[in-house]
């Protein structure tokens, strides 16, 4: 016996202050309680390629319409500044969120955010720029940690080779690689910090991390755990940073669990 047909994608282009952001939605029909859309943030090298299967399978399991979108930059989005602000993850928060989810008339989304991306959909929820219904942040980081900054230069010394891969997935690879590496390993990011912006936050958020995570200790899951009021850690074993590649089934449940928190919080 099959199961629920996959969901088919769209693509569309959503212009936010000046750039033009490449976007994909799985439409779902079973709509659920708590929420209307899933909506994905990508990590510092991400884009909506690199998700591989995992938007499908979201919108399969949960009902609800998944979206992901590349930040300036990334993906087939327009290129944007040639340089991160240390406020960036900032910007995308209070500025770019907020607009791609007006355009796509989405009041009460679920946020899945991977590592730059889950703190992202932190900012935001802690910020109240995007009131999501919930939150699921895969690797997420709330503080600059030295493993973090040691795993961006031992990246930083493959250069051309991680650029290579991923001109495979962005249309401005140097241009993403440069921008993530150079901020990061900035003086001037190294007081970066969203710690007190947790405990404001007031959806249920599910935080997993990998671990042998090589960009983070559990000490981010701690920092979350101890701090937003309605939180939910583990770490998924035998699993590295990128965990929806290593351990798809694990994140997919943790989606899976965001999703239905949402919907009893709405009760």
């Amino acid at each position: 016996m099959s199961g629920p047909p996959t969901p088919p994608a769209r693509h569309l282009v959503i212009p936010v202050g000046g750039q033009r952001l490449a976007a994909t939605v799985w439409d779902a029909t079973n709509h659920r309680g708590g929420a209307d859309a899933v909506v994905l943030l990508h990590e510092g090298l991400g884009s909506i390629g690199q998700w591989r299967d995992l938007p499908a399978e979201i919108a399969t399991r949960t009902g609800l319409t998944v979206v992901a979108y590349d930040r300036a930059g990334h993906g087939r989005s327009t290129p944007g500044p040639s340089t991160h602000v240390p406020e960036f993850m900032h910007h995308e928060a209070q500025d770019v969120v907020p607009a791609v989810l007006d355009h796509l008339d989405i009041t009460a989304p679920v946020l899945v955010g991977h590592s730059d991306g889950a703190s992202i959909a932190l900012i935001s929820a802690g910020e109240h720029t995007s009131l999501p219904a919930a939150i699921c942040a895969i690797a997420p980081h709330v503080y600059v940690e030295d493993v973090c900054l040691l795993g961006i230069r031992a990246i930083a010394d493959q250069r051309d080779r991680v650029v290579a891969g991923l001109a495979r997935y962005h249309d401005n690879p140097d241009l993403a690689f440069d921008r993530w590496r150079d901020v990061w390993l900035s003086s001037a990011f190294s007081e970066w910090n969203i710690t007190a912006l947790l405990p404001d936050i007031q959806c249920p958020v599910v935080a997993v991390q990998g671990d042998q995570d090589e960009y983070a200790t559990d000490a981010m899951l701690s920092a979350i755990a101890t701090m937003v009021p309605n939180a939910r850690t583990s770490l998924i074993p035998a699993c590295g940073h990128v965990a929806h590649r290593d351990q798809p089934a694990a994140v997919l449940g943790a989606i899976a669990t965001a999703v239905e928190l949402a919907a009893v919080a709405a009760q």
